[in-house]
């Protein structure tokens, strides 16, 4: 049977991190074999009790963190490990490292089979074989995607399976047509990002913390991941933790039985069992109560909702995106938001920038926002001025795209001319950004440099530098991502 990756020999030195019963283990072992999707290491002192993380340098590539776990323990501690996939950055750095250790030989290295030397394709096993093409890795992972998926879902409940196809042809969908509803509108660094993310989060099943200042379209972006999602045929139910009296907050999430309490004069569903199959948006996460956050916790440990009244709970499957703009670190530094809550809800973080900080996002917006409106209320208005374009580029926007619409519609109204002038804005009048955000600012720029120095002064390498500023590496990737640092 042939393999679905080329594996060659190695030496490497690297680190395996995982848990055991006992304790969580740090083991330096040896790569003796690398593949795409596997390896074998040694010395492994325990059996890991889940998943454990390797960590390689792959000279001169750079460095890689894989997730693995032990398919079989060999004599000794070697042992015998599958990797999963990671992201396409990761993967090709692997493959770089691959390529420049095969051996040229006369036989496969998928089946062992004879190797014509003109050959494209193994007669035997049909695999690609041009290994120098520079498109090599998207062409064997093309043809080899069934293989990977049956390898991996023998053991999954058909449920899952289900998802999995459902996420398959959102993939097909979305590559041919954008789902209704897509409205994001911009082409910064920033905002690619976060399209980028929104991609790749939505076929998966993780719950989603949106960060941003109000305005900024966190409930749009919710909607984005839900309907580009193996969920968007299902409900999508978004909830405001903040425009909830404090009181009837458990009773709108969890529901209530028929006689619980004082006017409850009918069982009642809440929010979570309506959203079962698809997502709940709860928005202003931030501002929930102390024992709310418990119930809300207990709830993402279990899934199992438990009305107000009701005898026994019921399982619900849903997924969870939360947002909020209020600082939520520093609401965990003065202990009035749960740090476990937070951590089972960032299982996947998108930051929304503010719209001062968008560039000329800013006027594709504005004429954007301003054709629609047009569009909807028939105004006779066709543009926008030089002079209202300069005041937009100049204005820091503070209620951010909500503002903006809202200033667009006054404009179109007011509008005197076919042209929308800076007084219809209303700009020159509006209350000017806090000097906070000139200080943040400050402070950003100092953060940037200072990143800066430490990659140079560290050849950058991003382990190094990690460990020079005294940060994790996903911290360090966070930043120059933030900071559009390259390396």
């Amino acid at each position: 049977m042939a393999r679905l990756d080329v594996r060659v020999k190695t030496g490497l030195r690297a680190k395996a991190v995982y848990a055991t019963e006992r304790e969580t283990r740090e083991d330096a072992v040896t790569i003796r074999e690398l593949s795409l999707a596997g390896a074998v290491i040694e010395p492994l002192g325990g059996r890991p009790r889940d998943f454990f993380t390797l960590r390689a340098q792959l000279p001169p590539f750079g460095e890689v963190e894989l997730l693995g776990d032990v398919v079989r323990m060999d004599g000794g501690h070697a042992a015998a490990v599958r990797l999963f996939y990671s992201d396409r950055q990761t993967s090709s750095t692997l493959w770089r490292y691959i390529h420049s250790h095969l051996q040229p030989g006369t036989e496969c290295p998928y089946c062992g089979q004879e190797r014509p030397a003109d050959a494209l394709h193994c007669r035997h096993c049909g695999y690609y074989l041009e290994f120098n093409d520079q498109s090599y890795l998207d062409e064997h992972l093309r043809e080899t995607l069934g293989a990977r998926i049956q390898n991996r879902v023998k053991s999954l409940p058909a449920q899952q399976c289900h998802r999995i196809i459902g996420a398959v042809e959102a993939e097909l969908l979305k590559s041919r047509k954008a789902p209704a509803g897509w409205e994001f509108v911009g082409t910064c660094p920033a905002m690619r990002d976060v399209f980028s993310m929104i991609t790749k989060v939505a076929t998966t099943d993780l719950s989603v913390l949106i960060l941003g200042e109000s305005g900024t379209g966190k409930e749009l972006t919710a909607k984005a991941i839900h309907e580009r999602s193996a969920r968007k045929q299902a409900p999508f139910v978004p909830f405001n933790c903040a425009a909830i009296p404090e009181g009837l907050l458990e009773a709108e999430l969890f529901g209530y039985q028929r006689g619980s309490f004082t006017g409850a004069a009918e069982t009642k569903k809440g929010k979570f069992e309506l959203a079962d199959g698809g997502t709940i948006f709860l928005d202003e996460i931030g501002d929930l109560s102390p024992p709310l956050q418990a119930k809300l916790l207990r709830f993402l440990e279990d899934r199992i909702v438990e009305r107000i009244g009701a005898k026994k709970g019921k399982r619900v499957d849903v997924r969870i995106i939360a947002a909020t703009n209020c600082d939520i670190h520093r609401r965990m530094e003065e202990e009035s938001f749960r740090e476990d809550l937070f951590f089972r809800l960032n299982a996947f973080c998108i930051k929304l920038p503010p719209l001062r900080e968008r560039g000329e996002d800013k006027v594709v917006l504005a004429r954007f926002f301003l054709n629609r409106i047009c569009q909807d209320g028939r105004f006779p208005v066709r543009g926008l001025s030089e002079q209202a374009v300069e005041a937009i580029r100049r204005y820091e926007w503070p209620g951010n795209v909500r503002e903006m619409i809202n200033k667009m519609r006054r404009a179109a109204v007011m509008a005197a001319g076919d042209l929308i002038q800076p007084a219809d804005l209303e700009l020159e009048t509006s209350a000017p950004v806090p000097a906070t955000t000139n200080l943040r600012r400050q402070v950003s720029k100092s953060k940037k440099d200072l990143v800066l120095a430490a990659l140079r002064d560290n050849d950058y390498v991003i382990a190094r530098t990690a460990r020079a500023l005294g940060i994790s590496r996903p911290s360090l990737y966070s930043i120059m991502k933030k900071f559009n640092i390259e390396h």
